[in-house]
Formats: structure tokens, sequence, C-alpha cells
């Protein structure tokens, strides 16, 4: 692997940076090297100097869905959060991936412009919302999605020569909790909101932010949820109903509040939250019959 140093042009670089620091979850041993880009430029770069040498990377974003590894993360550890750069494109907002979702919503709102109201209260940045297409049950941001910028792995454009190009949400084709993006890297997105006013999408926020708050463990350390709801059901109903609701493992506990969320009480490991999420995987198998799919990125531990 080339020396650190080569890689100096693509922004500010640390090594063996704690990713403990840098995940929601505060979960996570060294990255070997540990980038924030400032632009999408610098990211398609990097992304292509580190593809072209064979290191490893990792793209972690906000960190919100990720539990990174207790041994650390060897090679290239990407995170997003200089890149805030959100700007009006006519009915809509034009963002880098590192704008979090708290500035999207305030951001809109302060506009006047409807759409991002069911994102308030949760964590994490544009990017990662855009890769697990984050959301509601019956809502997700690529909803809202009019045009996508992606950088890709492999062989550049043979029309222009570049490694990332603007695709459509017909082209993507996402899913439930799943942005469908086969290893490409959000650049750059364009989301189409409707007109309307500060006070009336305040009012829309307030209201959903009221009911997260009395239904999520929205205050404590946590990466979200940590299972998919299967169809015609609740992933937290069915963790509920096996009768693990408060169930501790290490230092992560299924939350009191909701039961889809593990909490870390303080000095939780990445192998607690491994076998907490076998333990709850075979005991709804066991008392409902459901397969639970992981929501959770929970990343492996170096070889």
């Amino acid at each position: 692997m080339p020396s650190p140093a080569a890689y100096s042009d693509f922004g500010p670089m640390r090594l063996n940076e704690p990713l403990s620091n840098w995940t929601t979850m505060r979960i996570g041993g060294p990255a070997e090297m540990f980038f924030e880009p400032h632009k999408p430029e610098h990211l398609a770069d990097l992304l292509t100097a580190l593809e072209k040498d064979g290191v490893p990377w990792t793209l972690i974003g906000g960190g919100a869905n990720t539990v990174a590894p207790d041994g650390g993360i060897p090679g290239a550890v990407i995170h997003t959060g200089n890149m805030r750069r959100l700007f009006r494109d006519g009915n809509g907002l034009r963002l880098w991936p590192g704008v979090t979702l708290p500035t999207l919503v305030r951001s809109a709102q302060g506009l006047g412009l409807s759409g991002v109201e069911k994102l308030v209260g949760v964590p994490g940045h544009v990017g990662g919302a855009l890769a697990m297409n984050a959301g509601s049950v019956e809502w997700g941001i690529w909803d809202q999605v009019e045009e996508i910028v992606l950088w890709s792995p492999g062989p550049a454009n043979e029309e222009d020569g570049l490694k990332f190009r603007t695709w459509s949400p017909k082209e993507i084709q996402p899913a439930y909790r799943h942005g469908n993006l086969g290893g490409r890297v959000v650049l750059e997105t364009l989301l189409t909101l409707e007109e309307s006013t500060p006070l009336a999408v305040k009012a829309t926020q307030d209201e959903f932010l009221k009911r997260k708050n009395q239904s999520q463990p929205v205050k404590l350390t946590s990466a979200g949820c940590a299972f998919k709801n299967p169809n015609g059901d609740s992933a937290g109903r069915l963790i509920d109903s096996a009768g693990l609701k408060g169930h501790c493992i290490g230092g992560v506990a299924v939350s009191d509040i909701h039961a889809n969320f593990l909490v870390n009480q303080g000095g939780a490991s990445a192998a607690d939250v491994r076998q907490m999420l076998d333990i709850i995987e075979q005991t709804v198998l066991e008392k409902s019959g459901v397969s639970l799919e992981r929501e959770l990125v929970v990343l492996p531990e170096p070889l």
C-alpha cells in the first residue's frame, strides 16, 4: 500500500482515528487512515486513487446506522461530514452527501418546502440516507429524488473517461430500506419538494417529532432501527412479543421504549451487538416463525 502521504491532496487525513467518535452508537476501534474530503470531486478522486492502488476503503458517512468493528478498519475510512453544501434548485434542494438530515429538515422548513418532514429527529447524513432509503414504513427519501450523481467502481465511462455520472431513480430502482446503489457512492443529489409555507411545514414536523419522541429512544445512544419491518408487521412488535424488551448483553440493551432499537448503555462492544442481533433473530424465529432482516450495518472484524 502506498504511503498515507500519497493521498494528501484529497482533504484532511488522520492515522489511527477511533471510529467510536464517528458512529452514533459510539463503538469501534481505529481507522488505519481516516479521510474527510471537502468536495464531491475530492471524494471521487480519492475513491479512484484508492481503487487504482488496491487500497480497501469503507464509507461511513454520519455513522447513524453503522457499528464499527472493535478491531478497527484497515485501509481507508471516509467520512463525508465536510461535504455539507445545500442550495435551492427550483422547487427542490440540491445536496452534497455530507449534509446532515437535521440540516436538510431545518432548511426545507425555512424555505417553506414540504416533502422531508418524516426525517425530523433522524440522525445521519444525506448520503447514508440515500444508501439505505431512510424514512418511514410507507415513505423513503428516494420518493423525493429527481436525480443523483454517483461515483462507480470499475472502468470509467466510455463517453467522457469519468467514473461518475447522473442517474435517475428509475435506473437505480431503490426499495424499502435499500438504496440499491450496488457499490456506487453518492456525490450529489437533487430532491424535488413541494411549495408550502414555513409555518405549515413546521407544524407537520412537530407532529412527526412528537410521535417519535413518544415511541422511540431518540435521546439515547443508539444506531436507529436494528431490523427492517417484515411485510404487514413490525420488527419492534415481534421482538417485544419474544420477551426481549430490556434484554442486556454486555453494554448493549434492547430499548424499553422501542424493542427495535439497541442502546449502548456504556462500554458496549461490536461483539455485544453481534451477539444481541443473533439472539434476537433466533428467538423471534422460534417464537413467531419470522426471519428478521437486519437494517443495522455491523462491519466485519479485520482478519
